[in-house]
């Protein structure tokens, strides 16, 4: 009978003990929740979020000799970030890239600090791109503001590695400027919308399936919807899948501009194009805004051309 109420006792005192242990690790983790709580309300203090967002850019500028602002970085509770008026000047202090917001998931912070950026959907509100050269200068200011990364920097092993399921570009601008020509605005879309998925930049190549552009030219001309297989290497621009749609014109096929880096800067002279449509129909109406000799009317045509601008 002793031994049997000695048992019991034990038993009794274990599962106390347990109890006891349960109670303190329910305490731990009600401390730690609190304190990523309060983590989240102090980042959320517009004050803070301005720190980060300085520290951030501080650190780069300094580092590889940028002009890069973010006005605040806001964090919240499901592991989204968004980084509010991001604004990059270029080596002559005019706007590069504008962002009013931009906004992301980290799927994984552990590939981030290895250098992977895997994000989830990136959404990116007003943007302005520019891509211009300067008078007196052959290289863009994106290619000079790429060198200053490259620069001094031995190559990594492991390329350069970042991936969005789905990005979204609303109400942006996008030009392309050569101050060096007769006519400076070579391209200028405003009114841009774009969605694209499988968006992947893996060392010098940049692939993705755009789903829908959409934005009016310099010129007037509005694009409806553009659809294609987009990939991008140090070689070839290649549109595959494409089809674009205007108000009246309707083209389906696949474009490749084949290229060296340098040449860019001569684009209407020294990029080879090889291109193929299928039946379509295009717009006098489109072809004006470029060349004003074609009046009114449509045309069919299914055909294979190669050459350059």
């Amino acid at each position: 009978m002793g031994i049997i109420i000695a048992t019991f006792i034990s038993k009794v005192k274990t599962l106390g003990g347990i109890k006891k242990f349960l109670k303190i690790l329910a305490k731990i983790a009600g401390v730690l929740v609190l304190l990523f709580i309060i983590l989240v309300l102090i980042l959320s203090i517009p004050a803070v979020q301005s720190s980060l967002g300085r520290y951030a850019t501080d650190r780069i500028n300094s580092e590889f000799g940028t002009n890069i602002n973010v006005e605040y970085v806001r964090l919240m509770l499901n592991g989204d970030v968004e980084l509010k008026n991001v604004f990059i000047r270029d080596y002559k202090k005019d706007t590069l890239i504008n962002v009013n917001s931009l906004s992301t998931s980290i799927y994984s912070f552990r590939n981030l600090t290895q250098g992977n950026l895997v994000f989830g959907d990136i959404v990116l509100d007003e943007l302005t791109f520019n891509i211009k050269t300067h008078q007196g200068d052959s290289l863009t200011n994106l290619d000079v503001f790429i060198n200053k990364f490259e620069n001094d920097n031995p190559p990594s092993e492991q390329p350069f590695l970042m991936s969005s399921s789905d990005v979204s570009i609303n109400d942006g601008i996008f030009r392309l400027i050569d101050e060096n020509k007769e006519t400076p605005n070579i391209l200028e879309f405003k009114d841009l919308n774009l969605n694209a998925t499988n968006f992947v930049i893996n060392g010098p190549v940049v692939e993705a399936r755009i789903n829908t552009m959409q934005f009016i030219d310099r010129r007037g001309m509005r694009l409806n919807n553009l659809t294609t297989n987009f990939k991008f290497t140090p070689s070839s621009m290649d549109f595959k899948a494409l089809k674009i749609r205007t108000q009246e014109s309707n083209l389906d096929g696949e474009i490749l501009f084949s290229f060296n880096r340098e040449e860019f800067k001569d684009f209407e002279d020294k990029v080879k194009i090889n291109a193929a449509f299928n039946k379509s129909t295009i717009s006098f109406k489109d072809l004006n805004n470029f060349y004003e000799e074609f009046g009114e009317g449509t045309a069919e045509f299914e055909v294979a051309l190669s050459g350059t601008l």
